[in-house]
C-alpha cells in the first residue's frame, strides 16, 4: 500500500514565519488597508521527485500559497473564464507565492493537493454536499471534512513495477507476457484531455475516455515508442490489461486521497466514497 500523510499537515507543515490565520498581518505603515496575506505551505504528494533539475520545485517537499482572497472569488465566478474552464486553473495560478511555477507544469496529483489546501483556506475544511449512495441510490446530504484527506506518495511500489531513471514507470503485466511504461500527467495533459472530451461532447460523437487517458499515458509498449504503435496496442488490447495499466497507474501516482468514510443514513450502507468535486466545492451555498 502506498505511504500515506495526513493531509492536516500540509496546510501550516512551516509555521514559523506565517502570520496568525486568524486575520490578516498588519504592516509597520499603520495603514488599515496595508496588510499581508497570510500564506501557508502545502505538502506535495511527489516530494518533488518528478520534476527536473530546473523546475522550481525539483526536490520539494512543499509549495507555499497564499490564502485565497475576493480577488480569487472573481477569477471563480468569471462566466468567461467558466466558459473557457480555466478558471480553476487562474485561480492556482493566482495563489501561488513562486510565480515561476505554472499550474501546466504542476503533475495532476500536486496540483489536485494545491486546489485541496486553497478551498480549506478560502471556505474551511467542511464541504457540505448531496451525494448518491451506492448501495441504494439514495441522494442525501453529507459533509466531508477535507483536512482529514490522505496524501498518497506512491513511493511503495508493487513488485511488477520500476521506477526508471526518467522518472517514468515500467509495468510487468501480470494479464498478458509484456511490459509497458507510463508516465506522470501534468496539468497540461489534463487540460488537453478535457479539451478533447469537451469538442467530441460537442460533435456529438461518444466518449474515449478509456483509450484518451491510454494514449496520455503510454509511453512504450513492449519496446516501441512510436505513438503509432502505440495505438495499435491500445486498439486490441483486452480489457482486463487496461484494467491493470489504469488501476496500476492510480498505484503509482502522488495525489491526494479522496475517499473518506460515509454512513447512509436510509440504508446503513457504511464504506468509502470518494469525495465529489462538483458545483458546491468551490461555489459552496450560502
Amino acid at each position: 500500500m502506498a505511504q500515506r500523510n495526513n493531509l492536516e499537515r500540509a496546510l501550516g507543515a512551516d509555521t514559523s514565519a506565517i502570520p496568525d490565520q486568524g486575520s490578516p498581518a498588519p504592516t509597520t505603515s499603520g495603514d488599515l488597508f496595508s496588510f499581508v496575506t497570510p500564506t501557508e505551505f502545502v505538502e506535495l504528494p511527489s516530494r518533488g521527485r518528478f520534476y527536473g533539475e530546473n523546475h522550481p520545485l525539483h526536490n520539494s517537499d512543499t509549495v507555499e500559497i497564499r490564502h485565497m482572497t475576493a480577488k480569487e472569488e472573481d477569477i471563480l465566478t468569471s462566466e468567461a473564464l467558466l466558459k473557457k474552464g480555466v478558471a480553476v486553473d487562474r485561480m492556482i495560478q493566482s495563489v501561488l507565492v513562486d510565480k515561476t511555477i505554472k499550474v501546466t507544469d504542476l503533475l495532476v496529483g500536486d496540483k489536485n493537493a494545491i486546489i485541496i489546501a486553497s478551498r480549506i483556506t478560502g471556505f474551511g475544511p467542511h464541504y457540505e454536499t448531496r451525494i448518491s449512495c451506492p448501495a441504494c441510490t439514495t441522494t442525501v446530504d453529507n459533509s466531508f471534512n477535507l483536512g482529514e484527506l490522505d496524501l498518497l506518495e506512491g513511493t511503495e511500489l508493487p513488485e511488477n513495477v520500476t521506477l526508471l531513471p526518467s522518472g517514468n514507470f515500467e509495468i510487468q503485466l501480470e494479464s498478458i507476457d509484456f511490459a509497458v511504461q507510463v508516465r506522470l500527467l501534468t496539468g497540461q495533459d489534463e487540460n488537453k484531455w478535457a479539451a478533447s472530451k469537451e469538442k467530441k461532447k460537442k460533435l456529438k460523437l461518444p466518449d474515449t475516455n478509456v483509450t484518451d487517458q491510454l494514449k496520455l499515458v503510454l509511453t512504450n509498449v513492449g519496446g516501441f515508442s512510436e505513438a503509432e504503435r502505440i495505438k495499435e496496442f491500445i486498439d486490441v488490447i483486452p480489457t482486463v490489461t487496461s484494467r491493470e495499466i489504469r488501476t496500476t497507474y492510480d498505484t503509482v501516482m502522488p495525489n491526494i486521497d479522496l475517499n473518506q468514510e460515509f454512513t447512509c443514513p436510509e440504508c446503513d450502507y457504511d464504506g468509502r466514497i470518494s469525495v465529489p468535486l462538483t458545483a458546491d466545492f468551490f461555489w459552496p451555498n450560502e
